[in-house]
């Protein structure tokens, strides 16, 4: 009997709007009458009802967007966080090389997919503090054999299939997506 518009805030999702379709769907999903829910609606909302019904798996604090995007060797680049976390810590972004790396296996029958870190340069020096601190962590992880870190990538690596996954924070990703989003309509245009 409710919608949530896209100028809702979070507050008006999560405690004013119990019976909209968006907030009945992950109901459904938790009650187990669902598998998935997937909307087209408020993405801000969508994320925070879920995390608020649903919650998360033990050892992962937030959840994050992932899309596959098509790269130069005919498969998917699977692309995480795109836009759920733009303030991110490394141990988030470790968190996303983990899921990312357990829905690609699951998805492409990849038992060790190759995880790249999103990066203003290949070398380890280059990047912020989130970023050398997150690469500590999946090295760590990548010596340990719970992952595969191939290491820092940058943009082009993207579509040039260097790793099967790439791993950045929600604000990287969502301006990551929406350019790429936005060439491919003035290409398809001209």
């Amino acid at each position: 009997t409710e919608v949530i518009t896209m100028a809702d805030s979070l507050e008006v999702a999560l405690r004013r709007k119990k019976d909209s379709s968006m907030r009945v769907a992950i109901n459904l999903v938790k009650q187990g009458q669902a598998q998935a829910c997937v909307s087209a609606g408020n993405t801000a909302a969508l994320m925070a009802v879920s995390r608020y019904v649903l919650k998360t798996i033990p050892g992962i604090d937030r959840p994050a967007i992932c899309s596959a995007l098509p790269n130069q060797k005919d498969g998917p680049t699977y692309m995480l966080d795109l836009g759920a976390n733009v303030d991110c810590q490394p141990q988030h972004l470790h968190q996303f090389a983990i899921m990312g790396s357990v829905l690609v296996s699951a998805m492409e029958g990849i038992p060790r997919p190759t995880i790249g870190l999103l990066n203003v340069g290949e070398e380890d020096i280059k990047g912020n503090d989130v970023v050398k601190q997150t690469a500590a962590l999946l090295r760590a992880d990548h010596d340990k054999g719970v992952l595969n870190f191939y290491g820092n990538v940058e943009g082009d690596d993207i579509f040039k299939g260097t790793t099967d996954i790439v791993v950045c924070d929600g604000f990287v990703g969502n301006v990551t997506l929406k350019a790429s989003e936005g060439l491919a309509r003035f290409f398809k245009a001209v």
